[in-house]
């Protein structure tokens, strides 16, 4: 975000804030509140005022364009679609099992997940029977050109700029939802139907299984495509509808689509909890036609004042009747509290909504003026992130004066030029399908870059939200990890109840110039792993929320991208190997990464956590989804029979399993591509704890003639003793006992 794009928040934050405010405001709450004031939200109860507070923030946000200009950074810079954030099974117990069970006397894995009792949308899905196998595939066949940029040519799929323009984006998509039986004796897998499903060419994100009384409903939400490069700025929302759409599966022969809801907004991210559906979407109007950046200042005010509700207001309508229905009650939306000219509170409506998907309807919303990025559900509350970027604080130069870029001074003794950054939280909890508002916060710092690591950064546990931040502000001689926990206060604030580090536990988490990547809340414990040059294993004691503290610390070698509970003491990395190296040589990170690692630790004494043993798959240039995307990891909890089994994809590069990390002139070797195939690995806890290799289902190799593997996302499911990998459009099945012994593709 550029300096210019927070004078614009400034701006609109400081119209919108004066229309809202009043002189009988609550005084803040207790706890932590940064330099912009309050967060906590607050209804006007009145939808014309709301409507009054919108208006003031859209001429706003219009006039500070016509004066400082679109920022540079807003346009042509694309970047990471933000994927459906992780959720699922309360991880809140150390032994917890990351899956849900199904209730089936087979033992089917489900998607794995966050927070048990809490389903994330994915795009493969198994039944509770572990009968049927559904895969989704929706693949791009056009592409849309970004809103305020002129027009580039696209040919044969391939995209190519001119002139610095900003290239397009894909837009058309085609969605089918195909259906397999599966027989888990053989093992073999059967397409019983590919059911094309209309989306109006909205690329569909994923999917939701919803099985109840003997009725199978796959529940797909889909996007509008058109804003992922340009999430800074509000006017890429406008014009925007989602669709969510309900498929009866139940029998396969005769599935077809039975309802089609359709929102105005873009769907950020959603979590089922039972039968309900929770949503959040942004929304930005699109008034007659027009936008504020391609009309002057004064035809946009005109516009905007002239507009009625039905225009400056998110709408919803079922089966494409035509017929609309307001998704939120303006009277009872929120605004906030904040008074600071620093605060980025864009003029748009993120609404969170509840959808019963037993008959399609809204069962409850609550909508409020700002920005969210990431939701994290546990069963009991909803959790909206934002963050807020002020750049008002820094640069800052060694004698702690702040240093006056605009003017020409940037002298030599810079210390950092990064913005004080901070995440704000708003907190709803569940009721059946009701949503109460409970109280906004703010924590230091943000929530990582990463849209499915996001969510892994926050916990709920007995009312207490324990949060994980990255803060550069710390300076460049402290860690810049973080750890707060707040808490409800009954009247609007979520008030940080305490942080780490503290006047009474002044040690950092981590070390100066890591950063965080794995973050596991398990119980009353947090497990973080930071990285620059080896990887720090921390143990946090969060057992007294009001006093929690670094119980233990482990420094190996490489890094965990993801932690999972493997038994009440004994935890599971996997990431990658990394030899320390100096920066002049290095990756940037301190370190040059080589192969994946997988790493048992035995977590039993918090005081002593231990790396039981280590794995090493692929030297440099190795790679698997699931170091980015924990969906993509199975796990078959351990019974009588067995230990627990876990199950993904890798594409590896040089040597399958060397013995060592490399040393010398090795470390800078990228390897020839090997092989790409699912991974099986029995994990054993207890005096007899250890990672042991299953083997391996290999579906492409460098043998066969291929240079390189066809890039693809995968997936894998277990249903007892059988494996099926999906790769791509593939299917393959293979016995545990054999993975090397698999079906062809289907």
């Amino acid at each position: 975000m550029s300096l210019r794009l927070s004078l614009l928040a400034s701006v609109v934050s400081a119209s919108l804030l004066a229309a809202c405010s009043s002189a009988d405001d609550p005084a803040p709450g207790d706890g932590y509140v940064a330099p912009g004031g309050e967060r906590r939200l607050k209804t006007l109860d009145d939808g014309e005022a709301f409507l009054d507070a919108l208006r003031t923030g859209l001429i706003a946000q219009a006039n500070t364009r016509a004066q400082y200009g679109y920022p540079e950074d807003s346009l042509g810079v694309p970047v990471a679609q933000p994927t459906e954030p992780a959720s699922g099974a309360p991880g809140n117990d150390s032994d917890a099992a990351v899956s849900e069970s199904s209730g089936s006397s087979n033992e089917v894995t489900t998607t794995n997940v966050q927070e048990m009792g809490v389903d994330e949308q994915d795009w493969v899905k198994l039944s509770a029977d572990g009968n049927r196998l559904y895969v989704l595939d929706s693949t791009y066949t056009g592409y849309v050109y970004p809103f305020g940029v002129p027009a580039i040519d696209v040919e044969d799929d391939a995209v190519s700029s001119a002139d610095g323009l900003s290239i397009p984006v894909p837009q058309s998509s085609q969605t089918t939802l195909r259906i397999m039986q599966l027989d888990v004796d053989s093992p073999d897998a059967q397409s019983l139907k590919d059911l094309s499903i209309p989306m109006d060419g909205r690329y569909a994100e994923g999917f939701y299984l919803y099985e109840n009384t003997g009725k199978s409903q796959a529940v797909l939400t889909a996007t509008g495509n058109n804003f992922w490069g340009y999430w800074a700025e509000s006017e890429a929302f406008g014009g925007l509808d989602s669709l969510i759409t309900s498929v009866d599966v139940s029998n396969p022969a005769s599935a077809t689509v039975t309802g089609t809801v359709r929102i105005d907004g873009q769907i950020v991210s959603s979590r089922r909890i039972g039968k309900y559906l929770f949503f959040a979407s942004r929304f930005y109007p699109s008034i007659k036609g027009i936008q504020s950046y391609n009309v002057s200042v004064d035809q946009w005010e005109s516009a905007v004042n002239n507009a009625d509700a039905a225009e400056l207001l998110p709408q919803f309508s079922r089966d494409d009747s035509g017929s609309t229905q307001p998704l939120i009650d303006p009277a009872a939306c929120f605004v906030s509290d904040a008074a600071s000219s620093a605060d980025y509170y864009s003029p748009d409506i993120i609404t969170l909504a509840v959808l019963d998907l037993e008959t399609l309807q809204l069962s409850d919303s609550q909508c409020y003026l700002g920005a969210s990025e990431t939701l994290y559900a546990s069963p009991d509350a909803v959790f909206l992130a934002t963050t807020q970027y002020d750049y008002t604080t820094g640069p800052v130069a060694e004698d702690g004066r702040f240093i006056d870029v605009d003017a020409g001074e940037f002298p030599a003794d810079i210390i950092w030029f990064d913005p004080r950054v901070d995440t704000d939280i708003h907190q709803f909890d569940i009721d059946a399908g009701q949503l109460v508002y409970a109280g906004s916060g703010t924590v230091r710092g943000h929530l990582g870059w990463n849209q499915l690591r996001k969510p892994f950064r926050m916990s709920e546990k007995d009312g207490y939200l324990r949060v994980a931040t990255f803060n550069d502000r710390q300076g460049l001689n402290e860690s810049p990890i973080l750890l707060s926990v707040l808490k409800a206060d009954g009247s609007g604030a979520l008030v940080t109840v305490s942080s780490l580090p503290n006047e009474n536990q002044p040690g950092f988490i981590g070390k100066p110039g890591e950063q965080l990547y794995a973050s596991r809340f398990l119980g009353d414990r947090a497990y973080l792993v930071t990285f620059r040059q080896t990887d720090p294993l921390y143990v946090i004691d969060l057992a007294d929320p009001a006093r929690p503290f670094i119980a233990g610390e482990l420094q190996i070698e490489g890094y965990s991208d993801y932690l999972h509970p493997i038994g009440p003491d004994t935890l599971l990395g996997i990431g990658k190997d990394a030899v320390p190296a100096p920066d002049s040589i290095g990756d940037g990170r301190g370190a040059l990464v080589q192969g994946v690692k997988l790493s048992l630790f035995d977590v039993s004494d918090a005081s002593s956590p231990r790396e039981i043993q280590s794995v090493l798959i692929g030297q440099r240039g190795t790679d698997a989804r699931a170091l980015s995307d924990h969906r993509a990891i199975t796990v078959q909890a351990a019974t009588d029979q067995h230990p627990a089994r876990v199950s993904f994809g890798i594409d590896v590069y040089g040597q399958a399993s060397p013995s060592s990390s490399p040393t010398g002139q090795a470390v800078f070797t990228y390897h020839p591509w090997n092989y790409s195939g699912l991974h099986g690995f029995d994990i054993r806890t207890g005096t007899d704890a250890g990672i042991t290799s299953r083997g391996v289902l290999v579906v492409q190799s460098a043998a066969s003639g291929k240079t390189y593997p066809d890039y693809a996302d995968d997936r894998s499911v277990m249903v007892n003793d059988s494996l099926f990998y999906i790769r791509g459009r593939s299917v393959y099945a293979a016995p545990w006992n054999d993975l090397g012994n698999s079906t062809p593709a289907r």
